[in-house]
């Protein structure tokens, strides 16, 4: 009988944590067909998603009103596939609101457009929805494989810091750090294959599958997950950032990758090693040393320290968690099961939509 009362009572202890877990995501917005890809939130709490560059969209920046619609950011024209005035966007992913409420996307670009479409960075007034600055980024400066994703605005340092991946659908990844200076447009291109931007061997496996890239040419390929998460603190002093890949995240004084004339043998004696993560396709560096981590194995969020990692929350319906974002003790969270996409299940599409913005109180 102890035995019986024992065991039900450890079932509803597990029921009870597992009902207050799904509680602790509130919905933000659900897509019924479209992926959010990264999320990033004003000072005054506006909310500004942009929607997967792997999958086709109409309007590839939006705003997530109150009521959980969205809406084209800046306009309709901005957002959409570039045209004859070179207004839109290609894809995009990197999201940011900077300190002095601009909004920043990094457009991915298109080189095989028939008018070749080079990556930019563009950033939009907030307030009046104007442009702000463009700024192209150079093929002097991006390889064959270039795959440009994360970025951060160093507002103390005039500097944008890209994250350029790099995809091993087309071969060897060299990942490397692309530094924009926000005052001139000079942009250049460092540490490239640094050890602290490759990834670990292991496979991602999600939900006991692997995730497995199907080429054009029918093959299938282990991808190879370079330097992609990459946060800045709120001070500006430092940023930090690590392999999708791999299960670390590294640090560098933020006012030595704006020093333009430091080679990549000085910056390398900078970066120094800050803590461990689980693979990652995000992460947003929050206060006490705490960076706030997506967990996309584990379909789980969580944070980082110099103490160690810590999960917060796994829940099913974090299937993917993708991009994060911080606002007043919430946890901003993408959910978009990339690894459902055939590109990235061998062939196979195992989406099960809706997919979600979520937020979750953190302190």
């Amino acid at each position: 009988m102890n035995t019986i009362k024992y065991f039900l009572l450890s079932a509803s202890v597990l029921l009870s944590a597992h009902v207050f877990a799904q509680s602790k995501l509130e919905v933000v917005a659900e897509f019924p067909s479209e992926r959010p890809g990264n999320i990033a939130v004003s000072p005054e709490g506006r909310i500004f998603i942009t929607m997967s560059a792997l999958v086709s969209s109409k309007h590839m920046v939006r705003e997530i009103l109150s009521d959980g619609s969205t809406v084209p950011f800046p306009e309709e024209e901005w957002v959409m596939q570039p045209n004859s005035s070179n207004k839109g966007v290609s894809g995009t992913i990197g999201i940011q609101v900077s300190s002095d409420n601009m909004l920043w996307v990094l457009d991915m670009g298109n080189p095989g457009a028939a008018l070749k479409q080079n990556p930019k960075l563009i950033g939009w007034n907030i307030a009046t929805r104007k442009l702000f600055k463009v700024f192209i980024i150079p093929d002097t400066v991006l390889t064959a494989t270039s795959f440009l994703q994360d970025f951060i605005i160093d507002m103390k340092n005039g500097t944008a810091v890209i994250a350029d991946m790099t995809s091993s659908i087309g071969g060897q990844i060299n990942p490397a750090l692309i530094i924009v200076n926000l005052n001139t447009g000079f942009a250049k291109r460092v540490l490239q294959d640094h050890p602290s931007f490759l990834p670990i061997s292991d496979p991602i496996i999600v939900d006991g599958i692997k995730v497995i890239h199907k080429k054009a040419d029918g093959t299938a390929m282990q991808p190879r997950n370079g330097l992609n998460p990459i946060s800045i603190d709120k001070e500006n002093n430092f940023i930090y950032f690590g392999a999708m890949g791999a299960k670390k995240i590294y640090k560098i004084p933020s006012s030595v990758l704006a020093d333009e004339s430091l080679s990549n043998e000085s910056l390398a004696k900078y970066i120094s090693f800050y803590a461990d993560k689980p693979i990652s396709d995000g992460f947003k560096v929050g206060e006490n040393g705490n960076i706030y981590v997506t967990d996309v194995q584990e379909n789980a969020v969580g944070v980082s320290s110099p103490q160690g990692y810590k999960k917060l929350l796994a829940d099913k319906r974090l299937s993917w968690p993708d991009g994060v974002a911080l606002y007043k003790g919430y946890l901003y969270i993408v959910a978009n099961q990339l690894h459902h996409l055939p590109l990235l299940n061998n062939g196979v599409d195992a989406s099960r939509p809706p997919y979600y913005v979520f937020r979750m109180k953190i302190d």
